[in-house]
């Protein structure tokens, strides 16, 4: 090749191409290594194929049926083609029958041919029912709740009733708090307490703390318990038989 030609000419680059070297290319031992690569790998894919279980080759081999079509070797469709059917056109003079063959329904179930599977339908969860639910449970609450209420305020008016008589025994003229003892009504309809309501009401006391405090008053004084409807003879006595300063301990 002389000086004048030029080095971008398809003859430069077919010069170049004849005088590469053998060195680019792999050596035996490399070849050698590529080679064994190449048989293992296959070795390990027939491996894998001949673990497969019999139920999964079987998959395999059935969405490999029914994934291709119906070839010109089958029977059935050599039939219909000396019949005059055309591949994509209905069966019947009309050519309005079916147009792909019937799909294959495959039987997953251990039940006989023709066999129905009874088990019940799953259950249809009402998207309400824990609303239902909740609503049941707050109502019930609630009601729950008053009743407490008015066992409490019935177990305060019956200790107001007891205070009151045992204070009298002892002699006392009035109650040691003024809610101690029940109201009483005067002829005109009005309670001797009228005059001290803004001290009752300053007081902020609910029904549960008079019951607490007045219960405790007529234990230690009295050793009186309400739920026993008993007066101990002594605080040891009190103590020792009473099962305890609450209704739910009775």
């Amino acid at each position: 090749m002389s000086d004048d030609e030029d080095y971008m000419s398809d003859k430069f680059v077919l010069e170049t191409e004849k005088q590469t070297t053998t060195s680019l290319f792999f050596k035996k031992s490399q070849q050698r290594e590529v080679e064994l690569l190449k048989r293992k790998a296959a070795a390990e894919e027939r491996m894998r194929e001949k673990n497969k279980s019999a139920k999964v080759m079987e998959q395999e081999k059935r969405e490999e049926g029914l994934s291709s079509a119906i070839s010109s070797d089958n029977k059935g469709f050599e039939m219909l083609i000396k019949m005059g059917y055309k591949p994509g056109q209905g069966i019947g003079k009309t050519e309005s029958g079916r147009a792909e063959p019937i799909p294959v329904d495959v039987k997953a179930n251990r039940l006989g041919l023709g066999k129905s599977d009874k088990r019940k339908p799953p259950k249809i969860i009402n998207p309400t029912a824990k609303l239902d639910t909740l609503k049941t449970e707050d109502f019930r609450n609630r009601i729950s709740i008053k009743k407490a209420e008015q066992l409490t305020v019935t177990d305060l008016l019956k200790s107001q009733k007891v205070c009151e008589q045992l204070d009298v025994k002892e002699n006392l003229q009035e109650p040691k708090e003024i809610w101690f003892w029940p109201e009483i009504e005067n002829e005109n309809g009005s309670t001797d307490e009228d005059e001290e309501k803004e001290e009752l009401q300053q007081e902020l006391l609910s029904t549960n703390e008079k019951l607490e405090i007045l219960t405790k008053y007529l234990r230690d004084n009295y050793f009186y318990c309400i739920w026993c409807c008993a007066a101990y003879g002594s605080n040891e006595d009190l103590k020792d038989n009473c099962p305890g300063n609450t209704r739910s301990d009775h």
